[in-house]
């Protein structure tokens, strides 16, 4: 059943064709996908991707950016926080592990393509990973402001390594190498351990 928009409904026409391209994209791969098949999905005429996104490669961009603006939002919703550093990046990688297992067709594009785009490389960095290691450093920042985080640690850098571990974790693991969830939590949880003994103070490794 198609949507109905009202005349002048730009934002949710747009909204629309995100939510079709991103099922499309998923199903078909970059290249295959579309336009004409997004616009039938979405309800909305072919003509409004080349007006609101200059076509293909820029819907797929808008994708990414939409995805980066809503990134720290889904994990405030998904990894509540925790008393101890250990148990805090364990939270941060199974949502990791789950995130990616379950957006894994469009990642699958996300990654090919940016790979050979620049353009879609800087997006899911300036967009999605920028975001994704802010949250994670303000989580390791209240750890540092609480003494169970040493204060000479760089929390961003850390922060970066632990984004870059969730990447391998929930979709180099899991979904490239198709290792069990089993096997990739065992990882999960021998990494955090190690890497709150490297960054807590005395007290907090007691």
């Amino acid at each position: 059943m198609q949507t109905t928009f009202a005349p002048k409904d730009k934002v949710g026409r747009r909204f629309a064709l995100l939510e079709a391209a991103t099922s499309v994209f998923a199903e078909r791969g970059f290249e295959a996908a579309t336009t004409r098949e997004i616009a039938e999905r979405a309800g909305c005429a072919e003509g409004l991707i080349h007006r609101y996104f200059a076509g293909k490669r820029g819907l797929f961009l808008a994708i990414l950016e939409h995805k980066g603006q809503h990134a720290a939002e889904t994990y405030l919703e998904n990894v509540p926080e925790k008393d101890t550093v250990r148990e805090e990046i364990e939270a941060i990688l199974l949502f990791e592990l789950d995130s990616k297992w379950e957006k894994r067709d469009f990642m699958r594009i996300s990654v090919a393509e940016a790979s050979i785009d620049p353009a879609v490389g800087a997006a899911v960095r300036d967009g999605i990973q920028a975001r994704q290691v802010e949250f994670i450093a303000s989580r390791l920042r209240r750890h540092q402001h609480g003494g169970r985080i040493r204060p000479d640690v760089d929390v961003v850098s850390i922060a970066y390594a632990i984004n870059g571990l969730g990447f391998s974790v929930g979709f180099m693991n899991r979904v490239a190498f198709a290792r069990s969830r089993a096997e990739t939590e065992k990882i999960i949880h021998q990494a955090a351990a190690a890497l709150a003994r490297g960054i807590s103070t005395e007290e907090a490794r007691r």
